[in-house]
């Protein structure tokens, strides 16, 4: 192929703050602690990393009371977790760090705010996303997850009611969420609780897919954030794939491509991009 190929790279690829926080935490615990290490499901939603993480055995549980050891660390991953959980957690011989992301802790706070003055919660995310689980914990029985404003538009009537967002929703989701609510309340308390990483992500993507013949979003499968970027560029880019690892790029795939844009979820490593990005370069014969 032609050396002509002009291949960008998103500089929000990659992880986020809150993920690189909760990674770091952990192997940290790892290098300087002589006990067995326990995540409360995958610390993130990318499979690689999951890996790297059982090398060095820090290991996914489902439920607490797989861990035997006494003496044993449960972390409390990015997304974090309903109080009742953290307090079930917090009540037994274990050491419990909790590694929920920042921006996740302010949505807890924004929706404990407004339900303890009777507020319904309405959250615009995914129902079984381990952070919606976690939200939903917060909402003093009175909250109801939206997938977007199809959903909005059967919902029943609110006198008040206070609409969030899944941290890595997309805007335009939310927004078109929003106002199809305004249609079911009273009075509509509107917390734009997309985190900024998330926001900019998404703008690059817009930005960037647009002026592409290709994009290549580079995630897990299982990763909310990573999917939702991969829409985004469907609907915007002539082409776009979603891969989890650089095998999957094949001569055919970037066969006639003069621009090519890679981007990534918030759970994707450094390291993944760049194999990626070689693989690219390699198969086009750019520099």
């Amino acid at each position: 192929m032609s050396n002509r190929t002009q291949i960008t790279v998103a500089a929000s690829a990659g992880f986020c703050p809150g993920v690189k926080t909760a990674i770091d935490m952990v192997l940290e615990l790892a290098r300087t602690r002589q006990k067995p290490i326990y995540t409360l499901g995958p610390l993130i939603h990318n499979q690689q990393v999951i890996e790297m993480l059982e090398e060095k055995n820090i290991r996914a549980i489902k439920d607490v009371t797989e861990i035997k050891e006494a003496d044993a660390i449960l972390v409390i991953r990015a997304h974090g977790v309903p109080p009742e959980t953290e307090k079930l957690l917090r009540s037994r011989s274990l050491e419990v760090v909790d590694a929920t992301c920042p921006l996740v802790k302010h949505v807890h706070r924004t929706i404990e705010k407004y339900a303890d003055k009777g507020y319904h919660t309405i959250i615009v995310g995914d129902r079984d996303h381990a952070e919606v689980v976690g939200l939903m914990g917060y909402t003093r029985g009175r909250g109801t997850v939206i997938s977007g404003p199809e959903e909005a538009a059967a919902l029943p009537r609110f006198e008040k009611a206070n609409i969030v967002a899944q941290t890595t929703q997309e805007e335009a989701v939310f927004l078109a969420s929003v106002k199809a609510v305004r249609e079911k309340t009273a009075e509509l308390v509107i917390s734009n609780t997309i985190c900024k990483p998330t926001k900019d992500r998404q703008e690059e993507t817009v930005a960037l897919s647009i002026t592409s013949d290709l994009v290549i979003v580079i995630g897990g499968k299982n990763s909310a954030n990573t999917a939702r970027l991969f829409q985004i560029c469907a609907r915007l880019a002539p082409a776009a794939v979603h891969i989890e690892k650089e095998d999957e790029l094949t001569p055919a795939l970037l066969a006639g491509k003069k621009a090519i844009f890679i981007t990534a979820g918030a759970s994707t490593p450094t390291w993944m991009i760049e194999k990626a990005l070689a693989r690219v370069r390699e198969l086009t014969g750019a520099k």
